[in-house]
């Protein structure tokens, strides 16, 4: 049983549904992108801070959802990508579209999942290294404000 397998019986067990790929996108989804791989984590370093990750068109993106004191919402959320100008911007892309030995193809799902990980503490680092108010970073990342 592979991981989506493992994921979408435990949901189940909850009483959540999974929308498969062959059902299509629901109406309210208004990017045709679904993500590949999501996984969402509580910051240990930043209090009430949320990360979700996901694999969307073989790429990796971070969206940061942070508490805020204003607005109607009460919260800010960033999109974070790795720069077109990176070495590992394809890293997905490439193992995705390999086809290499049945163990390794075995292990594809998990050596994704460690690779996002991977990839998400480097997004992480890069984008709390810069600056909300002026919406600089360092040039490995490209952020987009979100709400």
């Amino acid at each position: 049983m592979n991981i989506h397998e493992q994921v979408e019986n435990l949901l189940a067990n909850l009483g959540v549904e999974m929308e498969h790929p062959e059902q299509g996108p629901r109406a309210e989804d208004s990017d045709d992108s679904v993500p590949e791989i999501s996984i969402f984590q509580s910051s240990r370093d930043h209090y009430g801070v949320f990360y979700r990750l996901d694999i969307i068109d073989q790429l990796p993106q971070l969206r940061v959802i942070l508490p805020v004191e204003y607005g109607a919402l009460k919260m800010e959320m960033y999109l974070v990508r790795i720069s077109p100008h990176t070495p590992l911007h394809s890293s997905f892309a490439g193992m995705t579209t390999y086809h290499g030995s049945a163990p390794f193809e075995q292990g594809r799902d998990a050596a994704l999942q460690h690779l996002l990980y991977a990839i998400a503490e480097m997004l992480k680092q890069l984008f709390w290294a810069g600056n909300l108010d002026t919406m600089t970073f360092p040039p490995e990342i490209d952020v987009k404000r979100l709400v």
